[in-house]
């Protein structure tokens, strides 16, 4: 599927250590954070409904259906290379007799590694060539998909000539939108939020050295403040290039979206920089077309990230309705 000769392990073990922030965030157990089925029981709203409603007159046809739209934004920052990578397949409406599905893919180049560019680049292409593959096959298994993705471009980063030592290293968010169900995967600390109205949820844990304190902190060995505290909390302790990668979030059971659901995956350079209600209030501007908030987004955490040098980056899904109108 990804084009490794090599087939790659079906049965990973998956990271189960807890973050408070990304709890505290979501309100959401382990167990939903890896089902989906706690970000569907939290946020509320009224059924999609998957099928097109049609309404006639006397000289046309208006009929409304559901959509999917993606769009994307980065910027590279104070830095002098960009080593950020995002893709979105594009937008479709959904149609009554086959399944429609739409890819978004973040990835954030590990800047301290040799070459991050070229390692974010290389995940935003075999995830892409792999979903071409089986976008439009009848029946897939998307989380299967992901985790044998993650595998694959996981030994192709690893493998990299190493340049004065060291390796090379990326993030990686993605989403499936398969009609109105939403999979995702995670490794690293880049995230991916969902939006609904006044609700935002972190579905994604940040994979880093305060996952390995947190279970300390809970085993009673070291108090909260203790664990942060400490200056490596935030080291990287899976990526994409990492070999052998076991830590990586994947949902098995998919998220429900709604009408006006928005779904967002961002780089660092955003969720280090802006609060959750600036996003939120960014995200909710009636005022502003959706590529213009992504924009919005990217250039408000440029302008706002005065303590380091970073890429920004950001990928937005939405969910929504859409009239058409069609002469008789």
């Amino acid at each position: 599927m990804f084009g490794r000769k090599k087939e790659a392990k079906k049965n990973e073990t998956e990271g189960h250590l807890m973050q408070s922030g990304a709890i505290a965030n979501s309100g959401m157990t382990s167990h939903s954070m890896q089902s989906g089925s706690g970000a569907n029981a939290r946020m509320t709203g009224r059924p999609a409904g998957m099928r097109s409603s049609e309404v006639q007159a006397s000289h046309h046809v208006v009929r409304t259906v559901p959509e999917l739209i993606t769009l994307s934004y980065t910027d590279t920052g104070n830095r002098k290379y960009q080593q950020d990578a995002v893709y979105v397949s594009p937008g479709k409406k959904l149609s009554a007799n086959k399944k429609t599905r739409v890819l978004a893919v973040v990835c954030d180049g590990m800047g301290g590694m040799a070459d991050g560019g070229k390692a974010s680049r290389t995940g935003i292409e075999m995830l892409k060539k792999g979903f071409q593959k089986i976008e439009k096959e009848p029946n897939v298994n998307i989380p299967l998909f992901f985790r044998q993705g993650i595998k694959a471009i996981d030994r192709t980063i690893h493998d990299f000539p190493k340049e004065g030592g060291k390796g090379s290293g990326t993030t990686m968010v993605a989403v499936i939108a398969e009609d109105n169900k939403l999979y995702w995967a995670s490794v690293g600390d880049s995230r991916i939020y969902i939006l609904r109205s006044n609700e935002m949820i972190q579905v994604t844990r940040d994979h880093n050295y305060m996952l390995r304190l947190q279970e300390m902190v809970n085993s009673g060995q070291m108090s909260l403040q203790e664990a942060q505290a400490k200056k490596q909390k935030e080291a990287l302790i899976s990526f994409l290039g990492i070999g052998n990668v076991s830590l990586m979030d994947v949902n098995d059971t998919p998220f429900e979206m709604q009408y006006g659901d928005v779904v967002m995956l961002c780089s660092d350079g955003i969720t280090k920089t802006l609060p959750d209600g600036q996003i939120k209030e960014i995200i909710n501007n009636p005022n502003v077309s959706m590529q213009k908030k992504a924009e919005n987004l990217v250039m408000a955490a440029v302008r706002q990230n005065t303590h380091s040098q970073d890429n920004t980056s950001v990928a937005i899904l939405q969910y929504k309705e859409t009239t058409i109108t069609r002469e008789r």
